[in-house]
């Protein structure tokens, strides 16, 4: 069982908030898989979850759109949403209420969003965030 995260970035952004959650992840032993939303098949042995998007006209990115709709029961999966934004950072938001809808058990309080590139104070908070995922694999 691992951690998936599975993203669509434009300038960059969002890719990094990706590669530190999964940092995060692996900083717990757990195995993570990176996965860009135009390759994404299927959440096959994945005990945790984590989609991400760049805010592109107030939405996530069309791939991250076609993930989300092409994902059946998530049944208390544990999930997470993620993002970066130049404007206005919808993206994580809609993330969230989609898996939720589909039953995923969202670990997070709020989304994690960047504005513009993610500092290290940020790139911290995803690595947390991939701890958090990983935790929540053994139970």
């Amino acid at each position: 069982m691992h951690v998936a995260v599975i993203f669509d970035s434009t300038m960059g952004r969002t890719r990094a908030m990706a590669q530190a959650i999964c940092e995060g992840a692996r900083s717990e032993g757990r195995e993570c898989e990176l996965i860009e939303a135009a390759s994404y098949q299927n959440l096959e042995d994945v005990c945790a979850v984590a989609v991400g998007s760049s805010t592109r006209i107030k939405k996530p990115l069309p791939a991250v759109r076609e993930v989300l709709s092409s994902m059946t029961s998530l049944s208390g999966l544990a999930a997470a949403s993620f993002g970066s934004y130049g404007w206005s950072g919808e993206a994580p938001e809609i993330i969230a209420d989609i898996l939720r809808s589909k039953g995923a058990r969202i670990i997070q309080d709020e989304p994690l969003r960047a504005k513009d590139y993610p500092g290290e104070e940020k790139l911290d908070e995803c690595r947390a965030l991939g701890r958090r995922l990983a935790k929540e694999c053994t139970h």
